[in-house]
């Protein structure tokens, strides 16, 4: 009998140092893992934020460029003093609303909005005249080389002087359509170019660390148009 339960203290003894061989061995290699798997989670992220931000900066950069294109159109299309008369107009609105709780503040911008309305309806009214004066001289001229007029050489030459004021404006409109085109452009293929290449060393780094990555493409809005970007998404661990 003794010997027997000798035999099994040291079958019990034997499983027991097994159990503890095998934590003091296999721990380091269990822990050691798991640092690869945080780490290589925490380096994802970092990415993940630093494109973020990229993003952002290169969002902010594409509306500033729309919203200067914008500016330039119409500057184009309504000239210089209506769009300053426009933005001072909405300054004084902005101004206005903010006054309500000062009397004395609220008149003092209603009566500069009012002057303002009063000049912008004016200069509005010259542009308005003047195109449609070009145009009524055009059809004018237009209708006397149909009816035969003799010298109708000197009035095509008439007609092709006043359709130059006007083809002008369109060659001044695809001048700053071209140039804002070309720069929104340049900053959407950096974005996409930067970003592409930080997501694939990140994949790359962390698959090495044993952690599965991929490419999770989302869609972004950079001023008018909408472009896949490629932030870092897990797929598997281990």
């Amino acid at each position: 009998m003794k010997k027997e339960g000798s035999n099994k203290m040291k079958n019990l003894l034997s499983v027991l140092f097994s159990i503890v061989l095998a934590f003091t061995i296999g721990s380091p290699a269990f822990a050691a893992k798991e640092s690869d798997i945080l780490e290589a989670l925490k380096m994802i992220e970092k990415t993940n934020s630093e494109i973020d931000k990229k993003i952002e900066k290169a969002v902010k950069k594409a509306d500033e460029l729309q919203e200067e294109y914008l500016y330039e159109v119409r500057k184009i299309e309504e000239g210089d003093t209506v769009v300053k008369l426009n933005k001072e107009i909405g300054k004084v609105q902005s101004d206005l609303s903010k006054a309500k709780n000062d009397a004395k503040k609220e008149e003092k911008y209603y009566e500069k909005l009012l002057k303002l309305q009063s000049k912008l309806a004016k200069e509005e009214a010259k542009i308005a005249n003047k195109m449609f004066e070009i145009q009524q001289e055009i059809d004018a001229i237009s209708g006397q080389i149909m009816s035969g007029e003799k010298d109708s050489k000197k009035l095509e030459g008439k007609i092709e002087k006043l359709q130059e004021k006007l083809d002008k404006k369109e060659e001044k409109y695809k001048e700053k359509t071209d140039k804002y085109i070309k720069e929104l452009e340049k900053v959407i293929d950096d974005i996409y170019k930067e970003t592409f290449k930080m997501s694939a060393e990140t994949i790359d780094k962390a698959a090495k660390k044993g952690v599965i990555a991929e490419c999770s493409w989302q869609l972004v809005r950079f001023a008018d148009r909408w472009v896949w970007i490629d932030p870092v998404r897990v797929v598997k661990m281990g």
